[in-house]
């Protein structure tokens, strides 16, 4: 017999256990996966709110991201610092080591560099990463024993030495800028004879009173201590405290500034290297490493300038001999339509434009004024004198620096504010360029006025370029006329010209011309101003040179490259620190 198995019936519903079972499972799935995604969520608002508090961009550097911690550490290295340099001070002025008022001086200064030292460091955070940059460049590497070097270098309040001076300032004639060298000669012997006076025996005291020199005479010439390496008061002055073995007298020394100074030297304060300085550093936010990356970049600039100097100090390089015109130009504010330009020169009554409306209609003070602007016209008018020689003697000290020249005047800008008389003068009818008008009086003085033009800056350095590089031109005579700079008195000449000895800026132009040839027009910080190359050659600097490029060669190399965007990208992505 054969069975047949019957076939299993399928109802199509499941227990109500598993249905249940399952229903639970999903809801736990869903509801454990909510709190993933919440977690997930929390866990990326406080990594974005974390990764914004510390790692969000505060400037790039060609591409080099600063973050909000970088800058943070900045900010504490440039406080630290601030705050060393005010015990330091505190501690010399209590040992009497300067005086009260250099020391409160020096402490004002702190307290300034402090209300904006989050601006500073900022800055200063963007050379460090743009320095750090370029030295690789300029083939300049820095060991971890020169950074170690810098450190201790900073931990060091350098050796000092108290001293006092006795100066000698060569006579300056009357409406001169510099002493002839007759005077200069005088002072030097005046000083040597002080020397002598030392050497045979006087005592300091009646020595400094026999010099005239007053200041000295009420503090014997204190100047307290001077720390070695200081370019104050004079650079020479100070190398030649510092090469005294002990206490005594320096030799005549002749300063940069044409000062002739005799100093001694008394007492010695040794150098002090603080032994937890690093630590301190520590104490106060700044990490090791961010000390080092500064103290890195300290020893790179060094390196740097010796590299430049090398190149244009050491050795003969390419040079130029330049001039300038610099044309008056309202600061690059716009002209008014039919404003004028004029020159002056101002003799008021004892020599006081402030006072002189005080003064009688009667007083010989301003009978006095009357003959000197009247001599001065009549010196003018005969040609035997010019304007830029005679501007430094004007009582308007302003227009006396741009020899002679005052801004842009409109007749109907009430901002101007000027006296009726002097207005009626300048904006009268039928005035040519270049005539020059009798004598006038004003509120303060006697005005001496020579009318330029009516054509604005850029027409008139057209005019003047073009009257420049005519053949047999006389350029001396073209800037002694129309240019506001200092060196149109000998006559736009800036002598030689070094790669580095100017600004970048003004550099490009002169070593893009040729001998002979002249630069277009450029806004500089004195005017319009264009250029001329009259010879180039191959030389030495001369001592003049040498030390403007000491002072200000890297200076002029980093700046050039730091603001030319063709060489450097910043993007300062905080308005302010």
């Amino acid at each position: 017999m054969t069975f047949r198995a019957r076939p299993t019936t399928r109802t199509g519903r499941r227990s109500g256990y598993e249905s249940e079972s399952r229903r639970n499972l999903y809801f736990n799935i869903g509801f454990g996966a909510v709190v993933v995604l919440a977690i997930l969520l929390l866990v990326g608002a406080a990594a974005a709110s974390w990764y914004d508090e510390h790692l969000a961009p505060v400037a790039r550097v060609n591409g080099e991201t600063i973050t909000k911690d970088g800058l943070r550490a900045a900010i504490a290295l440039e406080t630290f610092r601030l705050d060393t340099l005010e015990s330091r001070t505190r501690e010399k002025a209590n040992a009497g080591r300067m005086s009260a008022a250099q020391g409160q001086q020096l402490l004002n200064y702190i307290a300034e560099q402090k209300q904006q030292v989050a601006n500073v460091a900022y800055e200063r955070e963007i050379d460090t990463t743009l320095l750090l940059q370029l030295a690789p460049k300029q083939g300049v590497e820095v060991s971890d024993a020169e950074v170690d070097a810098q450190i201790t270098e900073d931990a060091t309040t350098p050796e000092s030495r108290h001293t006092y001076q006795i100066q000698v300032v060569p006579d300056v004639s009357t409406g001169a800028t510099d002493p002839t060298a007759e005077q200069t000669e005088a002072a030097r012997k005046k000083a040597e004879g002080l020397r002598a006076d030392l050497e045979g025996g006087k005592s300091w005291e009646d020595v400094v009173a026999a010099s005239g020199d007053a200041d000295a005479a009420e503090t014997d010439g204190d100047l307290y201590f001077i720390d070695e390496g200081s370019t104050s008061p004079d650079e020479a002055f100070v190398e030649a405290i510092f090469a005294l073995a002990a206490p005594g007298y320096t030799d005549v020394v002749e300063g940069a500034d044409g000062v002739f100074r005799i100093g001694r030297m008394t007492e010695i304060a040794p150098a002090v290297v603080d032994p937890n300085y690093l630590q301190d550093a520590e104490d106060a936010g700044v990490d090791e490493a961010t000390y080092r990356r500064s103290a890195e970049t300290i020893v790179a600039v060094d390196k740097i300038e010796a590299g430049l100097l090398a190149e244009v100090v050491e050795k003969p390089s390419e040079q130029r001999r330049a001039g300038e015109i610099a044309l008056e130009n309202n600061g690059g504010d716009p002209i008014a339509p039919g404003a004028v330009l004029v020159k002056h020169l101002l003799y008021s009554p004892a020599d006081d434009p402030g006072g002189a409306a005080e003064l009688a209609a009667d007083d010989p003070a301003w009978k006095a004024a009357e003959e000197e602007a009247r001599k001065a016209y009549d010196d003018l008018k005969a040609g035997n004198q010019r304007f830029v020689d005679l501007a430094p003697g004007s009582d308007d000290a302003t227009s006396a620096a741009a020899n002679g020249f005052l801004p842009y005047f409109a007749k109907d800008d009430p901002t101007a504010q000027l006296d009726p008389a002097f207005a009626a003068a300048i904006f009268a009818e039928g005035l040519e360029p270049g005539q020059l008008l009798e004598p006038v009086k004003t509120a303060f003085g006697w005005h001496v006025i020579q009318f330029v033009t009516t054509d604005g800056p850029a027409v008139r350095s057209q005019d003047v370029l073009a009257e420049a590089s005519q053949p047999g031109a006389d350029f001396a005579a073209l800037a002694a006329e129309h240019s506001v700079a200092a060196s149109a008195i000998d006559g736009g000449d800036l002598g030689w010209i070094a790669r580095y000895q100017l600004p970048r800026e003004v550099e490009e132009p002169i070593f893009a011309t040729q001998a002979k040839g002249f630069t277009e027009a450029v806004a500089g910080s004195e005017g319009l101003v264009f250029y001329t190359v009259s010879e180039i050659a191959t030389r030495l600097p001369d001592p003049e040179q040498v030390t403007t490029l000491e002072a200000s060669a890297f200076s002029n190399w980093y700046q050039g490259i730091k603001n030319d965007p063709a060489q450097t990208t910043i993007e300062r992505l905080l308005s302010a620190a």
